[in-house]
């Protein structure tokens, strides 16, 4: 499993807007906002983005970190 590289505040910007796209993509019929809005979703529940991991980012402060 990979380790939690997405701190709170990026959380839930992610969870807001892939909630958003999400459902506008679901209205829309249109399938790549459904999945980039899903992706989004995903990365704030888990805590997870591959694109950090593959740049060495880490948002989380040092209190989520332990």
């Amino acid at each position: 499993m990979a380790t939690q590289n997405v701190g709170g505040f990026d959380r839930l910007a992610s969870l807001a807007a892939g909630g958003v796209i999400f459902v506008a993509g679901v209205f829309s019929r249109r399938t790549s906002r459904v999945v980039l809005g899903g992706l989004l979703v995903y990365r704030g529940l888990s805590g997870q983005c591959k694109c950090y991991e593959l740049l060495g980012v880490d948002t989380r402060g040092e209190a989520e970190k332990t």
